[in-house]
């Protein structure tokens, strides 16, 4: 076994074990399983073989399935493993879709969709909900920092649309329920400003005097 990747079969064993405690899941169990043991093409079959399953099912049970397995793999160590392309593509992001239409005032599909516009109608639906506050922090620097990842020498994008988004994220940060969270994300924007407005001053400093 790949032992610098030991987290990331630790995490197949425990969604495989809990899984395991749902009968209609037990091909994905046994996927985690086979994946976990090194056998991906065997495992592969045994996800297709959930998948179709998945497929014919009604919105209730995909929606089931999807709420208990997003909670369970968001951030870990391996997650494409838990997760891989052809689940996500074929099952999770169209029942997300789906839940959306069904019920259009719950807030968790919009979160587990992830992007911008779905978090902020999530924390729309739930402005308390400290999770969904943190993946919006999260998705607003993230944006910000791909705009300024080539700096010095090229910026992607408007400074200007930046810095607003980085005073959104900031009033966001400042009502994080976490002191440890609220301190690592001001660092992280402190760190993105300041690279922005050297950026600007630079920018200014190479304009031709009047």
């Amino acid at each position: 076994m790949l032992h610098w990747r030991s987290d990331y079969f630790e995490n197949l064993r425990r969604v495989a074990s809990l899984a395991r405690t749902i009968p209609e899941w037990s091909a994905y169990a046994s996927f985690c399983e086979q994946y976990e043991q090194g056998l991906r093409q065997d495992a592969f079959v045994r996800l297709e073989r959930f998948i179709e399953y998945m497929e014919k099912a009604p919105l209730s049970e995909r929606r089931r399935f999807v709420s208990w397995l997003l909670p369970r793999v968001d951030g870990v160590e391996g997650k494409h493993m838990l997760a891989p392309h052809p689940l996500s593509n074929r099952i999770i992001q169209p029942t997300l879709c789906e839940w959306i239409v069904a019920e259009p005032e719950r807030a968790e599909p919009h979160l587990w969709l992830g992007d911008y516009d779905n978090l902020k109608h999530a924390l729309t639906l739930k402005p308390d909900d400290n999770v969904i506050r943190r993946k919006l922090v999260a998705c607003i620097l993230n944006r910000v920092d791909w705009a300024t990842h080539e700096l010095p020498t090229g910026y992607i994008g408007e400074p200007s649309e930046d810095l607003a988004a980085q005073d959104e994220a900031e009033g966001l940060i400042e009502k994080l329920s976490s002191e440890r969270e609220r301190a690592d994300f001001s660092a992280a924007l402190y760190e993105q400003r300041a690279m922005i407005l050297s950026s600007v001053n630079s920018r200014m400093d190479r304009l031709p005097p009047d």
